[in-house]
């Protein structure tokens, strides 16, 4: 075909795409307000009871002493915890839907530049963290997590939201490329769960240090349920970061003509899988206990977001090719 005639359909392919790309992009923003209202949501549902006792410890100095007898246990509106849970659900359909039709409008995955990138994070964690809700049986981990999804929602709004139509040389292996970099984004997200459940064990405390079994607060999960959480998400994160790293470096024997090179987001993926492989070894033997476990995880989830935007940022490296 004549370059002419190439570029003559590029243009008109181009204007047919552009009002889906327009509603793609709108579809995404409405997906970040429905993330900031569930994450908002979510802390209120976690505080909730805590914020419910200091009240009524007010009115009662205010008014008479306080009565003996032991202090009310964690009460939460089910309607506030239903709407976190409808705001997690709408931001995951529209994040995805909006993805899709993205990806179709574009005529690639979204993965081109880091707009792309952020908003594909995002999504995935607040998709992820529901179905973690939903098998766990517990809201509050969204008050740790959800927060993180809305930072890579609103971190996108530093980049071009324009996406490229025409992908450089690297990017150009879409079925292999696609799976690798949707294996990176699931699994990164699962470790972000894994991250607030280990934050909340770290803020619940251990019972080795506390005079209750259960841990500091009652309004959240004891410490043993934190502990049991977080090894769940990790043990599910880790292999699809293998699985990610393993075809990423098939990717790169055909972008670049060999399958491991030493680059920064090459090792930085790799000192990342050692972090959680440590605390998969340490764990199951028994090695790790106590604030250990979970400040591991957390310095794991640390090297995914240095890995993930950290070295786009300041390294340099074959992985650049997405820019900004």
């Amino acid at each position: 075909m004549p370059s002419r005639q190439r570029r003559r359909l590029g243009k008109m392919r181009g204007r047919r795409s552009r009002p889906m790309a327009e509603g793609a992009l709108f579809l995404l923003w409405a997906s970040f307000v429905a993330a900031g209202c569930a994450a908002v949501t979510s802390v209120m549902y976690a505080l909730q009871p805590r914020l419910r006792l200091a009240w009524a410890i007010r009115r009662v100095e205010a008014t008479e002493p306080p009565l003996p007898g032991p202090e009310p246990g964690p009460v939460r509106s089910p309607t506030l915890g239903g709407v976190a849970t409808l705001s997690v659900w709408a931001a995951a359909a529209l994040g995805v839907v909006g993805l899709v039709m993205r990806s179709i409008a574009l005529d690639h995955a979204p993965y081109s530049n880091l707009f792309e990138f952020s908003m594909s994070f995002g999504i995935a964690i607040v998709l992820l963290y529901g179905i973690f809700e939903l098998r766990s049986g517990t809201r509050l981990a969204g008050a740790f997590v959800l927060p993180v999804a809305c930072g890579l929602y609103g971190s996108a709004l530093a980049f071009p939201s324009q996406g490229q139509e025409i992908l450089v040389p690297a990017l150009q292996s879409p079925t292999l490329l696609s799976i690798h970099v949707a294996l990176m984004i699931l699994s990164y997200a699962v470790l972000a769960v894994a991250f607030g459940a280990a934050a909340m064990h770290l803020l619940q405390g251990f019972p080795l240090r506390v005079e209750r079994s259960g841990g500091r607060y009652e309004w959240l999960p004891s410490a043993e349920r934190c502990d049991e959480l977080t090894f769940r998400a990790v043990l599910v994160g880790f292999p699809l970061l293998a699985a990610g790293i393993a075809l990423g470096a098939f990717w790169a024997n055909d972008a670049w003509g060999r399958y491991w090179g030493w680059d920064p987001k090459e090792t930085a993926a790799l000192v990342t899988w050692l972090i959680f492989a440590t605390y998969i070894h340490g764990r199951g033997l028994r090695q790790l206990r106590g604030a250990r476990k979970a400040w591991i995880v957390v310095l794991g989830f640390f090297a995914v977001m240095f890995t993930y935007l950290g070295v786009n940022l300041w390294i340099s490296g074959l992985h650049s090719y997405a820019g900004v």
